[in-house]
């Protein structure tokens, strides 16, 4: 286990030293990670917002089918009421 551990730590030094040569010291990293820590932060706000935001839209979405529905249902209702009525029409001119 000792074993693991050293090479672990070998490849972390060589990490390391190939982010020095690309620049990057400790006071660098950090505000990078910083940087990254807050973009995240953001995203999920943004995230959440935009989940919320499907939620209002597919109650909305209920909404309006229902009212769409009750709609349908009346003009199927006066569709009927205006056959009889010229139905009636029809037989009052015969």
């Amino acid at each position: 286990m000792a074993k693991s551990e050293t090479n672990s730590d070998e490849e972390s030094i060589e990490s390391l030293d190939r982010l020095k040569i690309c620049g990057l010291n400790k006071t660098k990293l950090k505000e990078f990670l910083f940087t990254l820590m807050d973009e995240c932060d953001a995203l999920h706000s943004e995230n959440c917002e935009l989940k919320d935001a499907c939620a209002e839209l597919k109650r909305n979405i209920r909404e309006l089918e229902h009212e769409n529905k009750i709609l349908k249902d009346e003009k199927i209702e006066l569709d009927m009421k205006s056959l009889v009525l010229h139905e009636v029409l029809f037989c009052m001119k015969t």
